[in-house]
């Protein structure tokens, strides 16, 4: 890729479709300014999701749900966040689940499990489904002893967005 030519025609919509790799190029070369206008864009972009509880049910109704951790987002970096994380067990299934959530679009949000809130030590999940909306994440094989906080983090330009502490 050409970074100067691309540069001169980058959007917002061709930041957030780009690759990981492309887009990490991008970000180490292009002006405070440009960064800033690919965020204030990502802001007004709204990504519905809307996840229920049955979706991580079987057909087995006698599948009990049991509340792990629980904690409230709040916003971070001038970020608003809102709404509930929770771990819950449904049979022998463990899922984070996000209820009544919003948080500030910004551009590649990733979830993240981590200690303190530090992603550079924390377990990345994979990319946030939506900026508003109840959304369910799978847990698979991971020690939640070793977890107290949910944070939504701009994986590209290295921004905390929101966290839930949990307990």
């Amino acid at each position: 890729m050409e970074l100067e030519k691309f540069q001169q025609g980058l959007t917002f919509d061709k930041f957030a479709t780009m690759n990981d790799d492309d887009r990490q190029l991008v970000v180490e070369k292009i002006p405070e300014e440009v960064k800033e206008m690919v965020m204030v864009k990502a802001e007004t972009v709204v990504t519905m999701v809307s996840e229920d509880m049955d979706e991580m049910e079987s057909d087995s109704p006698e599948l009990s749900v049991e509340i792990l951790k629980t904690g409230s987002f709040e916003g971070l970096a001038g970020h608003y966040a809102d709404g509930t994380a929770k771990i819950i067990k449904v049979g022998d299934l463990t899922y984070l689940r996000f209820e009544n959530f919003e948080v500030t679009n910004g551009p590649d949000l990733r979830v993240y499990l981590t200690t303190e809130g530090n992603v550079k030590n924390g377990l990345h999940l994979e990319k946030l489904k939506g900026s508003k909306g109840d959304q369910n994440y799978l847990l698979e094989n991971i020690d939640l002893q070793m977890y107290d906080t949910v944070v939504i983090y701009c994986q590209p330009l290295g921004v905390y967005f929101g966290e839930a502490q949990l307990g």
